[in-house]
């Protein structure tokens, strides 16, 4: 299933809140797909006003934090003027900040694929394996790819996780010098990620 929903970070981090306590409410392990449909169909319209608002006053407190730096460094109250300088200067820097992956709780690694032969089935059944050893949710995006489950930033990824991930991974096509970027979120996203790393750079010990 893909979902052509384009998600911010913070929404993804809330989906991934929501699937770990609609699993733990349902007794069984919701799938990042489920988790983002209930969410958008239940929660999406209050969680963007709440979200709203929240953005609203931090924004408010960085413009004032501004212009009383610069109001003490004219030695004048810049007024209007310093909210229009935050805006033009430093708006779409918070923005941005705000709204990373790292900034809300995601890990992100980028690898290249190092073995001669590529991703296919051997490599592929290994990242699986590791994605599943560690409690946090992986998910992978390459250039290109047609067959992903979510997208947030207009990037596409899908779960390393999930049932189909061996089918998917072989269809990234992902040769030699192919860069792959992956994201986890949970308790031992990290831990993940470096395992991850350390076997591609290995070239997965094919060679």
């Amino acid at each position: 299933m893909t979902l052509e929903q384009d998600l911010i970070p913070s929404e993804l981090k809330a989906i991934e809140d929501h699937k770990y306590y609609m699993s733990l409410e349902q007794k069984k392990q919701i799938s990042i797909e489920e988790a983002i449909k209930d969410f958008i169909s239940k929660y999406e319209a209050d969680w963007l006003k709440e979200k709203t608002r929240k953005d609203n006053i931090e924004q408010k407190d960085e413009i004032d934090k501004h212009k009383y730096i610069r109001s003490q460094q004219e030695g004048r109250d810049l007024g209007e003027e310093g909210v229009e300088e935050w805006r033009q200067k430093y708006a779409h820097i918070w923005r941005e900040e705000k709204e990373s992956l790292i900034k809300n709780s995601f890990l992100e690694r980028k690898v290249i694929i190092q073995n001669i032969l590529g991703l296919h089935v051997r490599p592929s059944a290994t990242l699986i394996k590791i994605a599943l050893k560690y409690d946090c949710d992986v998910y992978v995006h390459k250039q290109g790819m047609e067959d992903y489950n979510f997208k947030v930033n207009r990037k596409p990824y899908f779960n390393v996780r999930s049932v189909l991930a061996t089918s998917k991974l072989l269809g990234l096509c992902a040769a030699k010098g192919d860069e792959l970027e992956f994201i986890a979120y949970g308790k031992q996203a990290k831990e993940a990620l470096d395992e991850i790393e350390d076997i591609v750079n290995k070239k997965f010990l094919e060679e």
